[in-house]
């Protein structure tokens, strides 16, 4: 899971690189379009995510592979009427969603079209997702991440020579990027039908594999993934509305951010797959009943996740240089905020590391996505969003006091992560 995490991250840099190449105007615009896939993968990851807190329980609970084919048709359904919304919502209305998220006409413009293309790589992902993350609550990880890893090298080598037209191929700009993307979405999920054939996993895209969702399992599922759903989709507006303010602050500023929101997913790698691991292997103790062994078992994956962001921040800070050397295209103000950027977020790392594992596995692990919801919506828009907007909009001060509301809220969100932890109202049997 952490290769395939840190493949996904990868070609997130190299999208955002060859973008990059092409001026802060192609990143800020398409940057900020990637806003609504933003928004899509946290409605798609609140669903998975339900159906693999089932799922997960019922492997656990002597390998009911029944009851994980119910949660995985019921999970199918929801990704595919989320993803199909978003692609209506990114191919019909990218003007007006580009008006809101930047005030610059030629960043606009770039990310309108790389929006429409990029928009029917939603329900590709959708189904694919959705099937990954069935496969991963079973403990199959090696053909979503093999899937995964042919997908992105298919997308970097048709970014290498389509963006600006190497090798004879004609110059498509971020036309090339979106496409590769689309392309890239396809083959994963064609892979993934493949391979879970060929292996004969317990698990495949075949008839057999279909089980209509029973009325108590799907409003278990429904429950379960409206607060997620909410928490997920208002996290998202929250990032949103940041990514505003640092739009309203300058071009170079929106640029910046944009190049570090994507080095992000490099640093914090290892920590969401760590988290996502350890809660499938929670799901699983607590499926089988152990509740005390489940309870152990997350207090020893905060303390790996801590010890490794105290580790790892240093290292980032030395290495935020090397990491921006991509993005040679870019105007020296921008690479100057990317850097200040990169800083501040290794001196914090420890504290995203112990609320994503918190998020998105220990609580969600046994369906306390309430309390997940609970800290991570009431600390961004409580505290994180009205401060925001008064630094940006009232004080007008400048990029490092915008960044700063952002890691100040990440650190104070550790404190109640502990605090709902310690509850333990997390530690329960669902199925």
């Amino acid at each position: 899971m952490i290769l395939q995490q840190f493949m996904s991250a990868v070609v997130g840099i190299f999208d955002v690189v060859f973008i990059g190449g092409l001026g802060d105007k192609f990143l800020s615009g398409a940057g900020q379009a990637n806003n609504v896939t933003m928004l899509m993968w946290c409605g798609l990851f609140a669903v998975g995510s339900s159906g693999s807190i089932f799922a997960a329980q019922y492997w656990g609970k002597n390998k009911d592979l029944n009851g994980v084919r119910r949660a995985f048709s019921a999970t199918l359904i929801f990704g595919l009427i989320v993803s199909i919304a978003f692609w209506a919502l990114g191919f019909f209305a990218g003007e007006p969603i580009m008006m809101l998220l930047s005030k610059d006409s030629g960043a606009r413009e770039v990310g309108v079209l790389y929006l429409r293309i990029l928009a029917f790589a939603y329900p590709l992902w959708g189904v694919s997702s959705m099937f990954s993350s069935m496969l991963r609550s079973i403990g199959v990880t090696r053909i979503p991440m093999i899937s995964s890893i042919v997908a992105i090298c298919i997308n970097i080598a048709m970014d290498s020579v389509l963006v600006f037209g190497f090798l004879g191929f004609p110059r498509l700009g971020v036309t090339a990027a979106a496409m590769s993307t689309v392309v890239g979405a396809g083959v994963e999920l064609i892979l993934n039908i493949i391979l879970t054939a060929a292996k004969k996993v317990p698990l495949r895209m075949s008839k057999e594999n279909y089980a209509k969702p029973d009325r108590d399992l799907t409003k278990k599922m429904v429950k379960t993934a409206i607060p997620l759903l909410a928490k997920d989709q208002l996290w998202a507006a929250g990032v949103m509305v940041y990514s505003i303010c640092f739009s309203s602050i300058g071009l170079a500023e929106s640029a910046a951010y944009n190049a570090y929101a994507t080095l992000q997913e490099i640093m914090n790698v290892f920590f969401n797959a760590v988290g996502a691991a350890g809660g499938i292997l929670i799901g699983h103790v607590l499926g089988a009943g152990d509740i005390e062994k489940a309870k152990n078992y997350a207090w020893r994956l905060l303390h790996i996740v801590l010890l490794s962001g105290l580790i790892l921040g240093p290292i980032f800070i030395f290495l935020r240089k090397f990491m921006l050397m991509p993005f040679f295209e870019l105007s020296a103000e921008a690479l100057d905020f990317a850097s200040i950027a990169l800083f501040m977020s290794a001196i914090t790392i420890w504290a995203k590391s112990i609320n994503a594992t918190t998020m998105n596995g220990i609580l969600r692990a046994g369906g306390d996505t309430f309390g997940a919801a609970s800290i991570d919506i009431g600390m961004l828009w409580v505290f994180g969003v009205p401060l925001a907007l008064v630094v940006t909009y009232v004080f007008h001060l400048p990029f490092a006091y915008m960044f700063g509301v952002m890691i100040a809220e990440e650190s104070i969100k550790t404190i109640f992560s502990f605090i709902r932890i310690r509850t333990y109202k997390w530690a329960k049997k669902l199925v």
